[in-house]
């Protein structure tokens, strides 16, 4: 039996497969370098992102019911004494800057007590609502719907504990066609 001599690869041959074999070896091997420029903003990005995601979930609480409000239907009234002023708040809901102090004026020059003028928690509301905090029978808010000329539709019973006020006010985009006439 005859031994088999390796083979010794031409210089041509030789020069591109050591100069491959290398080359491939570093790329398995090679790892990028860190980039702390790129994870600082990797970093950033996350945090603004969740900044955001609780900012937009607080905005959503905020728009409905804090889960303290429940809607109560019911058929009995709550009596209220007629020399009583009853405390109210006025909310902006329409995004007209005054508004809201212009109806609180007006009510107060009616016999009620704005104890709290602000804007509501959403600028686009289409229709004025008169929310009855305390009197399921909704006497207090149809006394004031009625100083402002408005039918009893506008009127909703939502009881409040945490209010201190008998009635809110939501004043909306429909706010012009409220006549505010004088006592």
């Amino acid at each position: 039996m005859k031994r088999r001599q390796p083979q010794m690869a031409s210089p041509a041959r030789a020069k591109s497969n050591s100069a491959a074999a290398p080359a491939k070896r570093m790329a398995k091997s090679e790892k990028a370098p860190f980039d702390l420029r790129r994870s600082f903003f990797s970093v950033v990005l996350w945090g603004l992102g969740i900044v955001n995601v609780l900012l937009i979930g607080s905005s959503v609480r905020n728009h409905f019911a804090t889960g303290s409000e429940h809607t109560m239907i019911s058929d009995t009234a709550e009596v209220v004494e007629p020399n009583t002023v009853l405390k109210i708040e006025v909310l902006n809901g329409c995004g007209v800057d005054g508004v809201a102090r212009k109806f609180a004026d007006y009510l107060k020059k009616q016999g009620f007590d704005p104890v709290n003028v602000t804007n509501y928690g959403s600028q686009n509301i289409p229709r004025t609502a008169i929310i009855d905090r305390t009197s399921n029978g909704l006497v207090n808010g149809r006394k004031v719907a009625q100083s402002l000329s408005l039918t009893d539709d506008y009127v909703v019973y939502q009881a409040s504990p945490e209010r201190m006020v008998a009635v809110s006010v939501i004043i909306g985009q429909d706010y012009k066609g409220i006549q505010l006439a004088p006592k």
